[in-house]
């Protein structure tokens, strides 16, 4: 079985990153929609195409013509397109993840007021700094 053109796996990975960088445009929306089947459909294909890119970057280091791509200027140019794509990869990746976090850390949040409010109605205040207080403090420092 004769070995594809080096020229050809790159121009794959290219289109490989392009599409990853897509699918993650498209996670940030659902992140910020919280639109959470979305997420873990996204979610299962991301995992499925950085396994692609990362079998991909395996052939290509390991092609016998490697060496062309740093003597080609054409592919010299391309091996750049595909480390800038990656770069961008990366940090909207990144990105993403501080979404989720932060989506996480909120929900958290809501769910702590929710769960103290339900178990306390009656005794649930707000400090000056606008965070929640559960207890009995209503009305002890009145002195009217």
């Amino acid at each position: 079985m004769s070995q594809p053109h080096i020229a050809d796996l790159l121009s794959q990975q290219l289109t490989r990153l392009g599409q990853l960088l897509a699918l993650l445009e498209q996670e940030t929306d659902a992140l910020v929609n919280r639109e959470v089947e979305q997420i873990e459909t996204l979610l299962k294909r991301k995992l499925a195409m950085l396994d692609e890119v990362a079998l991909a970057d395996g052939n290509l280091a390991r092609h016998p013509d490697l060496a062309q791509l740093s003597a080609d200027p054409e592919l010299q140019q391309q091996t750049t397109q595909a480390k800038a794509l990656l770069a961008q990869c990366k940090q909207r990746n990144l990105h993403n993840q501080q979404q989720a976090e932060l989506a996480s850390a909120s929900l958290a949040r809501l769910q702590q007021v929710l769960l103290s409010t339900t178990r306390h109605s009656k005794s649930m205040t707000y400090n000056d700094s606008g965070q929640t207080h559960v207890g009995s403090r209503l009305g002890k420092s009145i002195k009217a």
